[in-house]
């Protein structure tokens, strides 16, 4: 291990304290990283794991990571991705295949996933939550499409902030905003859409709270005709605290994007397993398979392993099932098959594929699944009709998202 130490401060979930919980090395080659806990951390008789899978709390350990270039799952899940490095890349002049790592050390930790922040000092460096207020959502609406179409500023102050703190995880631009004590993820409708995504998005989330799914909150906005904006509640943050977080990558121990050999582990009925293993309830399970479902109804085959995830929750001391996020159907065309596997190497959207593993969510048998699965397609057949209105405005996608229930409810029923 040849490189200079990075550092991994923590959150605390009980009292909002910043400690030093480890430190990463990396070698010359850029191929092997080691993390380990820091004494001082277990020493102080803290017992949080940063990654329960990966990463347990076993004194004097040393943990090698050989994915992602050498960088653990749970530090790539604070990386930025997509969007992010195109900032990162503009900003500093980095080549398309910089490591992981090093947009990881660039980026302010400000904005990053969860309650992880790293630095290259012993003694936590944090920035403060600093996100524009709703109050400039359509300045920044406005000032990320510039940033897509390489544009002057809109607001030269709002761009270097942007750039600054380059956001979470996926390819479409988006930012941060506070609204009181809650931060949103924002999302606006590109030029090169061929529909109106926002809305499709917001429609999606309002469909699966509607059914009784724990989905992620969403807002609408029309700024103009022709352009939109979704807001996502974000989950792993609240005032001025960060919630502990882990994506579904991580738990599964896939790499996302790529996967190569791994990518047979992107599985429904094994994440259920990975949330039993941490100690989630049955029915976080449960709760994993009516979204396996849910995306199989609406023909959303972006259900990759980095779009699902858990954050711990400290009034109950363990870890549970996130709420959903960034469900979105195939706008243009109705998928066969999901990302994730729906049984053991079976992606194909049918009732023989969501049933064949159900024991592993929890289920007693097959006939309970069955029977359940009968119910849930119901209730999501009722549940269409509370949210469709969000459709109205947009004739093509209710017309799309009316046969698309259609077509596979019947192929499920």
């Amino acid at each position: 291990m040849t490189s200079k130490p990075l550092f991994v401060y923590l959150q605390r979930p009980d009292n909002g304290e910043w400690v030093t919980v480890g430190r990463y090395l990396r070698d010359a080659e850029g191929k092997l990283g080691k993390f380990q806990y820091a004494p001082s951390y277990l020493q102080a008789g803290l017992y949080w794991s940063i990654d329960p899978v990966n990463l347990p709390l076993i004194p004097g350990s040393e943990f090698m990571a050989h994915r992602y270039g050498g960088l653990h799952d749970i530090l790539r899940d604070g990386c930025p991705d997509a969007w992010g490095k195109l900032l990162l890349q503009r900003e500093y002049g980095l080549s398309t295949d910089t490591a992981d790592v090093r947009y990881l050390e660039l980026a302010n930790n400000a904005d990053s996933w969860g309650a992880l922040a790293v630095g290259p000092g012993k003694k936590p460096s944090i920035s403060k939550l600093a996100s524009p207020r709703i109050a400039k959502l359509e300045t920044l609406t406005k000032e990320l499409l510039a940033i897509v179409e390489r544009r002057p500023p809109v607001d030269a102050s709002l761009r270097k902030r942007l750039i600054a703190s380059p956001s979470l995880g996926g390819a479409r631009p988006k930012a941060t905003v506070r609204d009181g004590v809650e931060f949103w993820l924002v999302k606006p409708q590109l030029p090169t859409d061929t529909t109106d995504i926002p809305r499709l998005e917001h429609f999606t989330q309002q469909w699966g709270s509607a059914s009784g799914l724990n989905f992620s909150p969403t807002v609408f906005h029309s700024i103009s005709p022709t352009l939109s904006v979704v807001r996502s509640l974000r989950f792993d943050r609240k005032d001025d605290r960060r919630i502990m977080a882990i994506s579904g990558a991580s738990l599964l121990g896939a790499e996302y994007p790529g996967g190569g050999a791994d990518a047979s582990r992107w599985s429904y009925p094994r994440l259920s397993e990975e949330l039993k293993r941490i100690g989630a309830p049955k029915e976080d399970c449960i709760e994993l398979f009516r979204r396996m479902v849910f995306n199989a109804v609406i023909g959303n085959d972006d259900d990759h392993p980095r779009n699902h995830a858990v954050i711990f929750n400290y009034q109950e001391n363990r870890w549970r099932l996130a709420p959903a996020f960034d469900v979105v159907p195939h706008p243009d065309e109705t998928p066969t098959h999901l990302t994730l596997q729906l049984s053991l190497n079976r992606r194909d959207i049918s009732k023989e594929a969501i049933l064949a593993d159900a024991v592993r969510f929890g289920f007693y048998d097959q006939h309970a699944a069955a029977t359940h699965l009968t119910a849930l397609l119901d209730r999501f057949y009722k549940s269409f009709e509370m949210v469709e209105h969000i459709l109205n405005p947009s004739p093509e996608l209710h017309k799309m998202m009316s046969q698309r229930l259609k077509e596979n409810l019947q192929r499920l029923s």
